[in-house]
């Protein structure tokens, strides 16, 4: 049983006021920046932009991504544009909030602690909902 939150400020990691809450929100209000985050933690905490824009394509497409495949159902067109839009809007968003890691030069992404954070209370919200 999920304990009851007594205020949305306990929604977050990132502190108790109400910028706090509205930055959290925002984050997870874009299904690529929930897909990416719940991704990098289901992996082990990192992936290159490639990777993750494979993914993101590929489920935004339909594919069953637990079929043993290199995503050939997904054009390179999707995935160009998937890689496109995490680079220059989410990964930048994510990082700036400190909810992941950005190398530029291997460009590979890492889950940060609050980013962990940030997706357990987004499950509990999802499994109380």
């Amino acid at each position: 049983m999920i304990p009851l939150l007594r205020s949305p400020e306990r929604l977050t990691a990132f502190g108790e006021d109400a910028d706090a809450v509205d930055t959290a929100m925002d984050l997870l209000a874009d299904g690529r920046r929930r897909a990416a985050l719940q991704y990098l933690a289901e992996t082990g905490g990192d992936a290159t932009l490639t990777e993750l824009a494979v993914e993101i394509a590929a489920q935004e497409a339909g594919v069953e991504p637990n079929a043993i495949s290199d995503h050939s159902d997904v054009s390179s067109r999707e995935r160009r544009a998937v890689r496109i839009s995490l680079h220059h809007t989410h990964i930048p968003k994510l990082t700036t909030a400190e909810v992941v890691d950005y190398d530029t030069e291997t460009e590979t992404i890492t889950l940060t602690d609050h980013g962990r954070t940030l997706l357990e209370r987004a499950d509990a919200v999802q499994v109380s909902a």
